[in-house]
């Protein structure tokens, strides 16, 4: 494969502008506002309508933000929320006034003032993947707490005609991968940047919990947020996921060739998953990791004897209200790494200027893919 190639595509799929996406941030700031609420057409507002945020883990259904007759008094030690109106859960989430889904509010709190804002529609529910992308149906092969769990999967152009075994990317939050799913505003364009990089790969995207998505991506409970049922989780995706992908798709079935990625908390649980199960995957792609949430996954481990594992991890220099704890973290884990295991194979970029978002994760994407494809095992595949 011709990397030198992919340098023009990917400056291009880098020059992609979007906004702020679905993300957990620890925050700290000041300040109280009453916020109106009001219909973008002077139509009646539709009840019930909640505020969701990172001030209440993203509760779509917290009583302690309802809109009371139009009206909501926030008491908060933050001086700035990202937020999103709902209708009681995330398949009511407010949208553009088409129906598009609405990038997260940013709203800066000051005290004793007031805000208006402007509600127009929810989503339109209709999930419209991109080609190449398809939701597995089975019900009952992708059941997690008895309950249907959507899992999409990527093909590669040329899938169906060729006779070839790919490897599997496996990340979380399938919500924010696919240009036309349903779920957050801001999507990594993952088979976009797929098709233009030319990559043999099959990536497979496992929605999260929505409110259960907390529990799901932790491995410890944090005494604040709660959490910590990651086992269930990946066991979910060990038991379940995993078999079923390689029955139903030529897969390259060995270790190596299974990857293992994720973002914030999904990025903090790929590290758990990779560490704990290591000779189920042959690396990681983890971006922004809250390693805050759960520093225990930061503690030296017995080493394995997994064989050689690849990890590409990045975070940017301005993360939350504690960027330099998050750069520290990430290369804290680095250092762990580098000094428990000869064969753990690292690249750590801290991104000037990068902020906890689907912006930097889109943009990090298509270069850790690139670094992957130029390392073994994955250099040597046609």
């Amino acid at each position: 494969m011709a990397h030198s190639s992919l340098k023009p595509i990917l400056s291009q799929i880098l020059k992609i502008s979007i906004p702020i996406g679905f993300c957990l941030l620890n925050q700290v700031a000041i300040g109280q506002t009453s916020i109106y609420l009001k219909h973008g057409y002077g139509k009646p507002l539709p009840e019930p309508i909640y505020l969701a945020g990172d001030f209440n883990q993203w509760n779509p259904a917290d009583s302690n933000f309802q809109f009371v007759d139009g009206k909501l008094v926030l008491k908060l030690d933050q001086d700035s929320i990202a937020a999103k109106l709902t209708g009681g859960s995330w398949d009511l989430a407010e949208a553009n006034a088409d129906g598009s889904p609405r990038p997260n509010r940013n709203i800066k709190l000051y005290k004793d003032s007031s805000i208006t804002l402007h509600f127009y529609s929810f989503e339109d529910q209709s999930d419209r993947p991109p080609r190449g992308v398809q939701l597995i149906t089975d019900s009952a092969a992708m059941s997690f707490k008895e309950q249907f769990r959507k899992v999409w999967v990527y093909l590669p152009k040329g899938y169906e005609l060729s006779k070839t075994d790919y490897p599997v990317l496996y990340l979380q939050d399938g919500q924010n991968l696919f240009r036309g799913i349903k779920g957050s505003a801001v999507k990594w364009q993952v088979a976009s940047c797929l098709d233009s990089l030319q990559l043999n790969l099959i990536v497979v995207g496992i929605s999260h919990g929505e409110s259960e998505r907390i529990n799901e991506l932790s491995p410890y409970p944090q005494e604040k947020y709660g959490g910590g049922e990651a086992k269930a989780y990946f066991n979910f995706l060990n038991q379940k996921v995993i078999p079923y992908i390689d029955s139903n798709f030529r897969t390259l079935k060995q270790s190596e060739y299974r990857l293992i990625g994720g973002s914030s908390l999904g990025g903090l649980f790929s590290m758990w998953a990779l560490r704990e199960q290591a000779q189920r995957f042959g690396g990681a792609l983890i971006f922004s990791p809250a390693y805050w949430f759960n520093p225990e996954v930061m503690e030296a481990k017995n080493p394995s004897e997994s064989g050689r594992r690849y990890i590409y991890q990045s975070c940017g220099d301005q993360e939350g209200s504690t960027p330099k704890t998050v750069v520290g973290n990430m290369l804290k884990m680095d250092s762990l790494l580098q000094g428990e295991q000869t064969q753990w194979i690292i690249q750590s970029n801290v991104v000037a200027g990068g902020e906890h978002n689907e912006q930097l994760w889109q943009e990090e994407f298509p270069k850790a893919l690139i670094w992957f494809f130029e390392q073994a095992p994955f250099k040597n595949l046609p």
